[in-house]
């Protein structure tokens, strides 16, 4: 186990409910935890600011979820109510949702974050009159947006959101900003675990796009844009979209697998640091190794015991073998850690492949998976994991989907690393089973969508979201909390400590990717928190009791206190509110070869000052238009020009027709002018004489 700081004295300790997003949409919890760790971590040591006291975080994962966040602060807050403030916060509604919650039982709540106009409420003073938040809010995403579609011409901008119940009011409201900038603008939504309507979405856009310019103004999750971008590929739309967001979004996310498995990765290195884990586990194998000297005899009695038709639902058996006392003890802190991040089941080995413990106990319980044992599971998934953890304990191991026999054949995938004793010794294995309702990252699903293509896609998009540090003039100088430490270096030891963990070498809290635009955020509010209380206790003279437990007047001054007077240089740039925002800098970002490459910097002013040139339309493209239709010219090919060959040579051959017949016609008159004289003479002479004249006549008139 690692603490957060290396002091053991008696100092009493100021704690912080901080309920962070680990998990769930936006999962930049991970980033925060570590920083407000290592802020607390130095106040701590340096004794400057509370001295005698030592800060603490309480962090609980409320999963971006409004509901489980208002359930962390009020169970918290009736089973131990001297937190000093409420802390952490991420996702907007979730601050939302517990800033009434805390303002009702007079807890103060400075969220870390929460700085997008997901709720535009959050801004107004009278509906939250007691939220300060750390986030910048976006709002001059418009301004940046405007200057961008002057320049490119842009006339139409195309919103994509997620579940509509979500986020319509924030897409209404963006519509509404654009046609003001006189952009039309249209607004469509996708589900996200429906695969058919997101190609829906991205198949409507290619036909009203054709032969136009696509801008399209996303909101919603990093899995759901994802899928949206691998959606523009299997649907055929031209590489070339305007992608534009806003807020904050994880390290060069396109270029990097869906942030769930990164999780369970996670959660693993952190369990198996923990003395929770050893504890449990060394409890298990040595209750396992009493049982019964034949390991056989052992297997064969707690299969019976527990692989039952109750599953996970059996707590205990009864028996006087101190494995049941383990089960006992155990099973219900392992099961609901099972339902807390949705696992199928949960496993510990140990070293020589039994299966000492699971949760949800199908047959796979109580076996060998040793490859060389003769357990009958042991060239399973499960049986890889274990292999794989033994063989290289230090990293987290993921072994994919197969049919696993003990969950009825159904497939299975797994994640497992090695258990060492105090000395680095290999004990065991820990593993998870994921549910089989986990969905794999979209570019696992579809082949068209590899990593590298999609992010060929994605080139050109740009991001508007606070820049997250100072000024580049005020980067060298000292911070207020922090004095050895001036902006630029401490993002340099909090970077490290991401890549690291804190204390150094704690695998527990290394976050492999950073949201790094927001580091800062919890190392200043944590530094906010202690020069508050520090002024409620040096300044004002209120002990830490009415602190802990403030009434209406201690209440409302450190609410005035912060919000009004609170002033000083931080890791994030300058730490002054109004009202209930902080105002800082805004970057503009523009990916370009794979990269994201800062653009442009709003002002606290309004004013946008470009990088350069600014943003780039070099990969920008129009969606083709339709080819000229080649049937019709089929046609005209095929039967067309046949007819009128046809038509042709019909009246070519009427009019020689014609002109023959006029000839024949004149010809006849004139002979019969002629003969008609000489017939006459010669009936006269016919008569005359009694002889007939009419064969001549007949050869004539033929």
């Amino acid at each position: 186990y690692f603490g957060t700081t290396t002091r053991t004295t008696t100092m009493m300790s100021l704690e912080i409910l901080a309920p962070i997003p680990l998990t769930g949409d936006w999962p930049a919890g991970q980033t925060m935890r570590l920083a407000a760790q290592l802020a607390e971590g130095l106040i701590n040591e340096e004794q400057r600011i509370l001295p005698g006291f030592m800060l603490k975080h309480v962090f609980h994962d409320d999963k971006c979820n409004p509901s489980k966040g208002s359930q962390i602060v009020l169970s918290e807050m009736s089973a131990k109510d001297t937190y000093i403030a409420l802390g952490g916060g991420g996702c907007s509604k979730v601050c939302a949702q517990e800033s009434t919650v805390a303002s009702s039982i007079r807890l103060p709540f400075l969220s870390y974050e929460c700085p997008s106009d997901f709720d535009p409420r959050l801004s107004d003073t009278n509906s939250y009159p007691d939220l300060t938040r750390m986030g910048t809010v976006t709002t001059p995403v418009i301004d940046v947006i405007r200057k961008i579609g002057d320049k490119y011409d842009w006339n139409h901008i195309i919103i994509v959101s997620g579940d509509r119940s979500k986020y319509k009011e924030l897409a209404e409201e963006r519509m509404q900003n654009f046609e003001d900038l006189r952009f039309t603008s249209e607004y469509k939504s996708a589900e996200e675990d429906n695969w058919q309507s997101i190609q829906q979405v991205m198949s409507e856009i290619k036909e009203s796009t054709k032969g136009k310019n696509r801008t399209v103004f996303f909101i919603g999750t990093e899995q759901l844009f994802r899928k949206l971008i691998c959606a523009s590929i299997t649907e055929g739309l031209q590489k070339g979209i305007a992608w534009v967001t806003e807020g904050t979004w994880r390290h060069e996310w396109w270029t990097k697998t869906d942030h769930s498995a990164p999780q369970h990765r996670q959660w693993l290195a952190e369990d198996a640091s923990r003395s929770q884990l050893h504890q449990a586990f060394d409890e298990f194998k040595q209750s396992w190794d009493e049982y019964d000297t034949n390991v056989e005899v052992t297997r064969a009695a707690l299969q019976k015991d527990y692989a039952t038709a109750q599953k996970d639902a059996l707590f205990s058996v009864e028996g006087s073998e101190s494995y049941h006392d383990a089960h006992r003890t155990w099973h219900a802190v392992y099961r609901k850690i099972l339902y807390d991040r949705g696992y199928y089941d949960i496993f510990f080995f140990d070293a020589n492949g039994d299966l000492i413990y699971s949760v949800y106990k199908e047959s796979d319980y109580a076996t060998n998976f040793k490859a060389t044992g003769n357990g009958p599971w042991k060239d399973s998934g499960l049986g890889n994991a274990f292999e794989a953890a033994m063989a290289s304990p230090d990293k987290v191991h993921y072994i994919d989907w197969k049919p696993y026999g003990p969950s009825g054949g159904a497939p299975a995938a797994f994640f497992a690393t090695g258990i060492k004793d105090k000395d680095g010794v290999v004990v065991g294995v820990y593993s998870i089973q994921l549910p089989p309702e986990f969905e794999r990252s979209i570019e696992e699903l579809q082949p068209q969508c590899e990593l590298q293509i999609m992010a060929e896609a994605f080139e050109g998009a740009v991001n508007v979201a606070g820049l997250g540090r100072p000024a580049e003039e005020d980067s060298e100088k000292p911070l207020d909390c922090f004095k050895s430490h001036s902006a630029k270096s401490f993002s340099a030891l909090l970077d490290d400590h991401l890549r690291r963990g804190y204390p150094a070498g704690n695998t527990a809290n290394q976050v492999a990717d950073p949201y790094y635009d927001i580091k800062s955020h919890a190392v200043d509010a944590t530094c906010a928190i202690a020069k508050t209380v520090e002024h409620l206790y040096k300044t004002k003279g209120y002990s830490i009791q009415q602190i802990q437990k403030p009434n209406e007047e201690v209440y409302t001054e450190f609410n005035r206190y912060m919000k009004n007077d609170l002033d000083f240089r931080g890791a994030s740039g300058r730490v002054k509110f109004s009202g209930n925002n902080r105002r800082n800098t805004l970057s503009v970002k523009q990916v370009r070869q794979g990269k994201e490459v800062q653009v442009g910097l709003v002002h606290l002013n309004g004013t946008i000052s470009w990088i350069g040139n600014g943003t780039s339309n070099a990969s920008w493209a129009q969606e083709p238009a339709d080819p000229p239709d080649k049937f019709k010219y089929w046609l005209v090919l095929q039967i067309g020009i046949p007819s009128l060959i046809f038509c042709c040579t019909c009246m070519a051959s009427l009019h020689f027709g014609m002109k023959r017949a006029r000839e024949r016609s004149g010809g006849k008159k004139e002979k019969e002018l002629q003969f008609g004289f000489a017939d006459s003479s010669n009936q006269a002479s016919n008569k005359a004489s009694g002889s007939a004249g009419t064969g001549s006549q007949d050869i004539v008139g033929v």
